[in-house]
């Protein structure tokens, strides 16, 4: 053999799929060049290279890919990154690709596709029975979940007519979704509804991580340029597409079932099934899927506990007539008797554990504005109590609620008394050296060790409420379960009082 012919022997071996097939001449026997069995040998070999390696070769693909999308991963390059990542998932699906493709779509910003992907490799690992993967992708959605921005698409009764659909980002979303907070991706979406017959509706929605918004898809103008559907006759089927693009069926009764794809046919159509199940069937389209519009009544209840401190410095304890006092007069020294107008009693502060309830009933102006009045009480351990209640706004923020009320009502505390003074009228205080008010001589033992002391206040608190658990419904039971703090500040006509209750409670709405 000559170098060329080895040359083209070489060319030959590195194109396997390429192997010449014999020519009909050489299935004879003569001369001793006819070899079938070597013809039968290289189809075999042939086929084998034409079909085996295949899955070989798309795993060498999918770990080239995994290989190439981490090390873009590491300099950063998420663009480039991600999509190499998705496309190596797509040619073998293996929880270690799925958990570096979540990893990246979670540095990219795309929060809710991560923690989507993350909630399927949990599954994917626990079928495998991997439990330290299973724990950490649990863990990671968790973390995910608590920064994820929702959507709520919100449609009245009104714009829910037959065969209305709303796309989010051009997927269709289905009814029982509507009113629900959904979770999605930081940045913009597009939200759109169409119906038959009428005009089509889009709105543009920019959210951030942690955020909250609702969108309200209003009632769809009709479109006086959409033809009317022709009525078909009841014996007749109709023909095919007579019931609209791609919507309609042969069978009136299939379309009676689903009015949502059946609607383009038009209400004539809708009416042969008879008015018994047309107006069943437009009941059940139109369901109110907005249990969180704009002017419904908000009700928010919760037990609280916490610190009380009371610094009600003076009042009175109820037998003050028994005391009398004496200052100087121009005719000499006068003893006057106490009475609750001119006596008080001094006490030292208070402080003590806090128990009680707050309750709130208002409008939501939005869904992320409620105003209203609210009410806070409560008892104190060892004596006292606080009832106060006022105008009162919250306005939510992502997973918090911050809020201000302003409050009046009444502040009492259980305290150790100090002392009895007495008044001296204003005309004789230059006789008594520039003095207002004078001890009251008591007999010793007289006093009480302690007091309940109270006042009149007013003051205001600070909500700052954590959402524990957001449970939207279109039932009565629609709300979101808060954890509160309640810094609150009361001026009294006699000193002051301060409480710093912590609550767990639920805002229906």
């Amino acid at each position: 053999m000559n170098r060329k012919d080895a040359k083209r022997a070489g060319d030959a071996s590195a194109i396997p799929r390429r192997i010449r097939r014999p020519s009909v001449g050489s299935w004879s026997t003569g001369g001793g060049r006819g070899r079938p069995w070597a013809c039968a040998l290289a189809i075999a070999l042939s086929l084998g290279l034409l079909g085996g390696p295949r899955p070989a070769f798309a795993q060498a693909d999918a770990e080239a890919l995994l290989d190439e999308g981490k090390k873009l991963m590491t300099k950063g390059k998420l663009a480039e990154a991600c999509p190499r990542l998705e496309e190596s998932y797509a040619l073998s699906p293996r929880s270690s690709t799925l958990l570096a493709l979540a990893s990246c779509h979670e540095k990219q910003g795309k929060l809710a596709t991560a923690w989507s992907e993350y909630i399927d490799l949990g599954a994917a690992a626990r079928k495998e029975g991997n439990k330290r993967l299973e724990a950490d992708a649990k863990a990671r959605g968790a973390r995910l979940e608590r920064r994820l921005p929702r959507l709520t698409l919100s449609v009245p009764r009104a714009a829910a007519v037959d065969g209305l659909e709303v796309t989010l980002d051009g997927a269709p979303v289905d009814r029982s979704a509507w009113g629900q907070a959904r979770p999605v991706d930081p940045g913009a979406h597009k939200v759109s509804a169409s119906a038959p017959g009428r005009k089509r509706w889009e709105a543009s929605v920019s959210i951030k991580r942690g955020e909250r918004k609702a969108v309200r898809v209003p009632v769809l103008a009709k479109d006086a340029a959409a033809a009317p559907a022709k009525p078909a006759p009841a014996a007749e089927v109709p023909a095919p597409g007579a019931a609209g693009p791609g919507k309609g069926t042969a069978e009136p009764e299939k379309k009676a079932a689903a009015p949502g794809k059946g609607a383009a046919a038009g209400p004539e159509k809708g009416a042969a099934a008879g008015p018994e199940k047309g107006a069943a069937v437009a009941t059940a389209a139109t369901p109110d899927a907005s249990p969180r519009h704009t002017g419904s009544l908000v009700v928010d209840v919760g037990v609280a506990g916490g610190g009380l401190i009371g610094l009600i410095d003076a009042g009175s304890f109820g037998n003050l007539s028994s005391y009398s006092y004496s200052y100087v007069i121009p005719e000499g020294e006068l003893i006057a008797p106490c009475d609750d107008d001119v006596c008080h009693a001094s006490f030292d502060p208070a402080i003590g554990p806090f128990v009680g309830s707050h309750a709130f009933v208002g409008l939501a102006l939005s869904e992320e504005l409620h105003l209203g009045a609210r009410v806070l009480g409560g008892y104190r351990f060892g004596g006292g109590y606080l009832l106060v209640g006022g105008p009162s706004v919250s306005m939510r923020f992502g997973r918090l609620w911050l809020g201000l009320s302003g409050f009046g009502g009444w502040v009492a505390q259980e305290a150790k008394v100090t002392g009895v003074m007495g008044d001296i009228p204003s005309q004789w205080v230059d006789l008594n050296h520039g003095r207002t008010q004078v001890d009251v001589t008591t007999r010793e033992g007289s006093l009480p060790e302690s007091a309940l002391v109270e006042t009149l206040a007013f003051g205001g608190s600070v909500e700052l409420s954590v959402v524990l658990a957001d449970l939207p419904s279109s039932s009565w039971t629609s709300g979101a379960l808060l954890l509160s703090v309640w810094p609150t500040f009361m001026k009294g006509l006699e000193g002051f009082a301060i409480a710093a209750p912590v609550s767990l409670g639920y805002r229906f709405y």
